[in-house]
């Protein structure tokens, strides 16, 4: 599937502008600040409806405008689709072939994204939270169903956490109802559980033959922590029940996939506290090249690649790494500040977008 225009109406810094005419092959350059990262984050909500940029999503209307507007047009060896998402103060709205969708995960992942942004290495530095929900980002994209799962699970998690609050005030209510619950969020714990341990597994698969490209004789793998390694229904509803009295007291549920987390590990050290953040960008390059070969691999979907502002921070012989490890036949954005900064081979099958001109 390849992009082939984007219409950008009120969208950060653009008023009114249109870019088309797309190669496999593009590379958007222009100064800080001009707009580059803007469209990539365009293309990012016209896949997933959200920005990877600012939960604030009423931020992005542009200054003194009451909405944005974005339209992606693509074709995937099928008639051309296009893609809509309109926010103003009344809420989001998207639409497909001008058609409005009443069902916000009918819009996601028409196309499927892969990001590779300075941001990213809040993966490793941040916090369980951010990356639980990369995590889900990326297997949704892969797994409609795992929407549906992951937003039965909260809601159950939920009605658990106000019962417990409930419980906590007056202690004779029947805990019956908890057992219900209990089995029902074990249930589909079960099923995220492993899909997220299967995404990870093949990640490892990938990963540590990815980084030798950078640097030899390393070992890098993700180590995936969860309560839920253990499996088994039966068992986990028992660890449940074990449990309670804590939950109760603390008035919210203690354990589960939403506490799961995973670790980036180098020659088995945390590469939190172990790695340098040289060597943490590598690592998470090497992460999101093992992506791109599991979406082709092993579910025959060829992602766009996002690069933002990637080649200012790796040397030549790294940069030219990255282009012998991707499918040639997938679609690539890339944003620079300054051309020197890649290959003149790779220059020369792109698609050159220079923004350093008036933006209308």
């Amino acid at each position: 599937m390849n992009i082939t225009k984007i219409e950008l109406l009120n969208f950060r810094n653009y008023t009114k502008k249109v870019f088309d005419n797309f190669s496999n092959l593009n590379i958007i350059i222009g100064k800080n600040g001009i707009g580059k990262t803007s469209i990539l984050e365009a293309i990012y909500l016209g896949s997933l409806a959200k920005s990877f940029k600012t939960t604030n999503e009423s931020s992005i209307i542009k200054e003194n405008e009451s909405f944005f507007k974005i339209k992606i047009h693509y074709f995937d060896y099928l008639p051309k689709k296009n893609l809509e998402i309109y926010l103003d103060k009344n809420g989001k709205k998207t639409k497909i072939n001008d058609k409005i969708q009443s069902k916000l995960s009918d819009f996601i992942s028409q196309y499927r994204i892969i990001l590779l942004s300075p941001d990213e290495l809040k993966l490793i530095k941040s916090s369980p939270n951010t990356r639980r929900n990369y995590l889900n980002i990326q297997i949704s994209q892969l797994h409609k169903e795992y929407i549906y799962y992951l937003n039965n699970y909260n809601n159950l998690i939920k009605n658990k956490n106000d019962y417990l609050k409930k419980l906590m005030l007056n202690n004779n209510l029947d805990q019956r109802y908890l057992d219900v619950l209990d089995e029902k969020i074990v249930d589909e714990g079960i099923k995220i559980y492993n899909y997220r341990k299967k995404y990870i597994d093949l990640i490892n698969e990938n990963i540590n033959n990815i980084f030798k490209n950078y640097i030899k004789n390393q070992i890098i793998r993700i180590d995936y922590e969860s309560d839920y390694k253990l499996n088994d229904k039966e068992k986990l509803i028992k660890e449940l029940k074990r449990n309670r009295k804590k939950e109760i007291n603390l008035g919210m549920t203690d354990f589960g996939i939403h506490r799961d987390d995973y670790v980036f590990c180098q020659n088995e050290n945390n590469c939190k506290e172990f790695s340098s953040q040289g060597i943490q960008k590598l690592i998470i390059l090497a992460m999101k090249l093992s992506e791109v070969n599991i979406f082709i691999n092993n579910y025959d979907i060829k992602p766009i690649l996002l690069l933002d502002d990637l080649f200012s921070e790796l040397d030549m012989k790294n940069r030219n790494n990255i282009f012998k490890s991707l499918d040639k036949k997938i679609q690539i954005f890339i944003t620079t500040t300054d051309l020197k900064n890649i290959d003149k081979k790779i220059i020369e099958k792109a698609k050159i977008f220079n923004l350093d001109e008036k933006v209308k």
